[in-house]
C-alpha cells in the first residue's frame, strides 16, 4: 500500500494488514489458506474492528492457525491408524491451545463490556421489544390489507354479473 503524507484517512482492516503482513501462503498450501483466510473472516465477525486488540488479533490468528494445522494432522493420518495415533496427541494439545486461546479472548472482550451499560435490562425486556415490533408489524400488515380492500372495492372486476349475457334481472317488488 502507498501512501501520502500526512495520516491516513482510513486506516486499513484487520483483514487488510493480515493480508499484507502474515505470509500464510507460506505457510499453507492453496486449500489450507483459504480454510485459514475463511476462519479469520469469520472470528472477525464476532468482533467489532474498533475494540480489537492487538493480543485479540494474535489470539484469533492463532486459533485460526491451530484449527488449520489440526485438519492438516486429520486429513494425513487418514486411513493409517498408525498415523493417527501419533497425530491424536498434537490434535489434543492443539485444542487445548485452542480453547485456552478463546477463553482468553472472551475474557477480555468481557472485560471491556459496561457493566452499567447494561443494569436493569433483561429477558423480560428482550421479550417486550420483540412483542412491539411484532405488533407494530401486524398493525403494517392490516394496514396494507385495509387499502388493498379499498382499491379493489373501487375496481372495475366488481361490478356484478348485471352486464353478463345469461344474467336475468330480477325486480325487487319495491
Amino acid at each position: 500500500m502507498k501512501r501520502g503524507p500526512g495520516r491516513p484517512k482510513n486506516t486499513p482492516s484487520y483483514k487488510e494488514l493480515l493480508s499484507e503482513f502474515i505470509p500464510s501462503a507460506d505457510i499453507f498450501d492453496e486449500n489450507e489458506k483459504k480454510m485459514y483466510d475463511g476462519l479469520v473472516a469469520i472470528y472477525l465477525k464476532d468482533f467489532d474492528e474498533d475494540q480489537l486488540t492487538d493480543n485479540d488479533m494474535d489470539d484469533i490468528i492463532s486459533i485460526a492457525m491451530n484449527r488449520v494445522l489440526e485438519f492438516r494432522l486429520l486429513k494425513s493420518s487418514k486411513g493409517n491408524s498408525d498415523k493417527h495415533m501419533d497425530a491424536s496427541s498434537s490434535i489434543e494439545r492443539l485444542r487445548k491451545q485452542t480453547d485456552k486461546l478463546k477463553e482468553n479472548l472472551a475474557s477480555r472482550r468481557k472485560d471491556r463490556i459496561d457493566p452499567r451499560k447494561y443494569i436493569g435490562f433483561s429477558i423480560v425486556d428482550l421479550a417486550v421489544g420483540f412483542d412491539a415490533d411484532k405488533k407494530k408489524e401486524s398493525y403494517a400488515k392490516a394496514e396494507g390489507f385495509r387499502f388493498e380492500e379499498h382499491d379493489l372495492l373501487k375496481s372495475d372486476l366488481l361490478i356484478g354479473n348485471k352486464d353478463d349475457e345469461d344474467a336475468d334481472i330480477v325486480d325487487s317488488g319495491d
